[in-house]
């Protein structure tokens, strides 16, 4: 269990997945990446890249369930080097989703929750 679990409002589902990640705005030159999801929640998502956004910069997501893709925008609020690598532990939160987005996503949840967890 992570340390701050008991602080979290929405429990975190452990998934191995990708996801497409591009930057809005012109903050941050590379504005394509690709990243290992690690966990998802209601609240936001962990990922793992060698191409991180800027913490504070807000991310478009694209994410599939089943044959369907969706974008989900969001803000990065965390980015930090994993060791002395060149890749980056990211969350990512969901308030900038619109409600479209976020049944997509609970529909997502919906499906994790009844896979097994290791």
């Amino acid at each position: 269990m992570h340390p701050d679990d008991e602080m979290r409002r929405h429990p975190r589902v452990r998934v191995a997945a990708l996801a497409a990640i591009e930057t809005v705005g012109t903050l941050n030159a590379n504005n394509q990446a690709l990243g290992a999801v690690r966990d998802v929640s209601r609240c936001g998502i962990g990922l793992q890249t060698g191409q991180p956004p800027m913490a504070g910069q807000t991310v478009q997501l694209r994410m599939e369930l089943g044959d369907e893709i969706h974008v989900l925008r969001g803000r990065a609020t965390r980015v930090q080097r994993c060791g002395k690598g060149n890749f980056f532990d990211i969350g990512i939160d969901w308030t900038d989703c619109t409600p479209e987005q976020l049944a997509f996503l609970d529909r997502v949840l919906a499906v994790l929750e009844t896979q097994p967890q290791d």
